[in-house]
């Protein structure tokens, strides 16, 4: 989650964590901190967390020394659902079928998104549809859904984003 949204949606941060998910640190404020100095790092990652998710997927080696330094994972992701872009559940589920159906048979981290970086107040009815068909399609497929903490980390990105 990005911290500064954490801050402003307290409710919401408790009702995920009371759920039983985890939460991973998306930055405080969804910059991209590649080339950025250690300072800068430090203050957007704050040493918080047991996973990271790099803003757009975008990581370099400081920001990895920086993970190792305090015992955090980068997770990546094998399937993006592009709902920051692709407008209608319809869509969404088509992209996600497309790469999900290929992957190996060590599972696969789906990326969807809670917010919009554009526009923190962004509708994401779209993303709960799709989720909630996704995961109904592939449980009927005998598909398995774990926790984070189940995955096999770090996973390496089908894209190297740099």
């Amino acid at each position: 989650m990005i911290g500064q949204r954490m801050q402003t949606h307290d409710a919401t941060v408790r009702r995920v964590e009371q759920a039983g998910h985890a939460i991973g640190n998306h930055t405080r404020t969804h910059r991209n901190l590649c080339g950025a100095p250690f300072e800068a790092i430090d203050y957007e990652i704050n040493r918080w967390g047991q996973y990271f998710r790099p803003p757009g997927g975008h990581y370099d080696e400081g920001i990895l020394e920086y993970l190792r330094l305090h015992g955090i994972q980068l997770a990546m992701w094998d399937a993006d659902g592009l709902d920051w872009k692709l407008k209608t559940a319809d869509e969404i589920v088509a992209n996600l079928a497309e790469q999900i159906d290929v992957l190996d048979g060590d599972g696969g981290i789906v990326l969807l998104h809670d917010g919009d970086s554009e526009d923190p107040n962004g509708n994401r009815w779209a993303t709960v549809e799709a989720t909630d068909r996704v995961i109904t399609h592939y449980r009927a497929k005998a598909f398995e859904f774990v926790p984070l903490s189940e995955m096999t980390l770090p996973r390496k990105p089908r894209k190297v984003w740099q």
